[in-house]
């Protein structure tokens, strides 16, 4: 673990989340790999912040991307935020939230079951906090521009 001049623990990684909406559900994926973290539950989807993403957004475009088979053409951003990872990393995420893209949803990386949710059934079922947290903003931004959420 690396420190700051400030005495604060050095940010280990970046990555991103991606909440995909449509027709008043969210996309969540159910990890199946009993070795990794987060193994049996449901969870947002996303992935790592690589060195030649330019941008979180751009990570995002591209984990979606990879992820799901989609290219976004809207994409909202939550808010950005820190969290200590079930292997002990601190890291930072930025949230993003899909409400238009081109192409039909794959599960092209295999690592996990895709799931469409209500908001209601996702907060059930979602029990980390980070994940919860951006069902919340999510809901507020759609709700904001007049679209259902239930």
């Amino acid at each position: 673990m690396s420190v700051e001049a400030n005495g604060q623990r050095q940010i280990e990684r970046e990555g991103v989340i991606f909440l995909i909406f449509k027709d008043g559900r969210v996309l969540v994926e159910e990890r199946k790999t009993p070795d990794k973290p987060y193994f049996g539950y449901k969870i947002i989807p996303g992935g790592k912040r690589e060195q030649f993403d330019r941008s979180f957004y751009d990570a995002a475009l591209r984990e979606a991307s990879e992820e799901c088979g989609i290219k976004p053409t809207k994409m909202i951003y939550l808010d950005t935020f820190l969290h200590i990872t079930a292997s002990n990393h601190l890291y930072n995420t930025s949230a993003y939230l899909i409400t238009s893209f081109e192409g039909e949803i794959s599960n092209n990386e295999g690592k996990s079951d895709h799931h469409w949710l209500t908001f209601e059934e996702a907060y059930e079922k979602m029990p980390f906090v980070e994940s919860r947290y951006v069902l919340r903003l999510a809901q507020q931004v759609l709700n904001g521009e007049g679209l259902r959420t239930d």
